[in-house]
Order: C-alpha cells, then structure tokens, then sequence
C-alpha cells in the first residue's frame, strides 16, 4: 500500500502515487497538485508535534494532506471550494484510513485561521490568472477574482496566531504579508517557510 510506504520512508513516484486518484486528475498532477518528495519536506516544516492543526489552503484532491497525515501524525484539513474534490478527498481518506486527514467544503475565507498552528499553500488561484492553468469547467479567468482572492489570503494570513508557520509553493514572497518573517527557501527557491511575527 502506498500509505504504508511512505511510513517507511520509501517515497513512492508521483506517477506512482497518483494512480489512487481518478484518471482525469492524474492528467492535472503535475500542474495542480504538491509534488510527493515536496509535501514531505513541507509537512515537516510545517509539523512540531503530533497535536499540530496544518490548514491547506485549495487542496484539491487532498494529496498534500492525505501524505502529510500520514508521515507526522498531525491533524491535516484541507479546505476546497469544489465539492466533487472534497469528494475525492474523502474517498481517498476512506479507502485508506487516513484518520488525520479532514477535508472541508467551503470557500477557506469562512475558516478561522486562529484555529490552526500552520498553513500551506500552493498558489491555488494561479488558475484565475492563466487560462493555460484551468482545472475545469468551473475556473474562470478573472484578473480581477485573482487580485481578490490574494487580497482574502493576506487578511486571513494576518489573523494567525503568533508563531503560526506558514510554507508556500510557487508563491512570490510579495503575496505574503509582512506579518510574516520569512525563514528559508529550498534549493529551487520555490518552497518557502515563514513564521508569524
């Protein structure tokens, strides 16, 4: 089993990985959803202790939550504003037991983000910026939605606990708040860590 593996340390492909998910996802995977060998080193940043609460934030088919449930034990909620994703998430979640997994229905602007000790986010909005980007029939390209969009993050960002942690994907640092201290990047410079001041 996949899961199983990861416990293990073995880190599957993500074509591998991805062949739990419907095939009309795992066409989008290398766009859209966190790269296996990224959600590790993401999870563990994001991760102090097995009672850690890690919000992401447009997780799609829940792949960055189902991984980092799995391999830190902390509790991981995904929240996605299209439910047939919440759906798959969730079978996901069934079919194989992931208990630390939550997938959540809504738009993330109706969360409170006090409520959870680390936030990940893989510029999930990007889509409404580049038509080459859409999920499906529901993305619509709207500068305007993107700008708006950013503008809910930064609000939410600053309602975080002090110490909250905070890693992006693909997100340039001026779409994060200054209430945020960036820590560190990775060799790519694409995954970055930030601590709430």
């Amino acid at each position: 089993m996949i899961f199983e593996q990861l416990k293990q340390k073995k880190y599957p492909s993500d074509a591998a990985f991805d062949t739990i998910y419907p095939k009309k996802y795992q066409d989008h995977s290398a766009r859209h959803f966190t790269p296996v060998r990224i959600a590790v080193k993401a999870s563990r940043l994001l991760v102090d202790s097995p009672a850690d609460r890690i919000l992401d934030i447009g997780s799609g088919v829940g792949k960055f939550c189902s991984i980092g449930s799995c391999i830190t034990g902390a509790q991981f909620y995904g929240v996605e504003k299209r439910k047939i994703l919440t759906n798959v998430s969730n079978r996901i979640k069934k079919t194989h037991q992931l208990k630390n997994a939550h997938f959540i229905n809504d738009d993330f602007t109706n969360l409170d983000f006090e409520q959870f000790n680390g936030i990940y986010f893989f510029n999930s909005f990007h889509e409404h910026f580049d038509e080459t980007c859409v999920l499906d029939e529901t993305s619509k390209v709207s500068l305007a939605v993107y700008k708006k969009y950013h503008e809910n993050l930064m609000t939410k960002l600053n309602e975080c606990r002090t110490g909250t942690r905070l890693v992006t994907y693909y997100t340039f640092k001026n779409k994060i708040p200054s209430s945020f201290r960036f820590i560190d990047a990775n060799e790519t410079k694409l995954l970055k860590f930030y601590i709430k001041k």
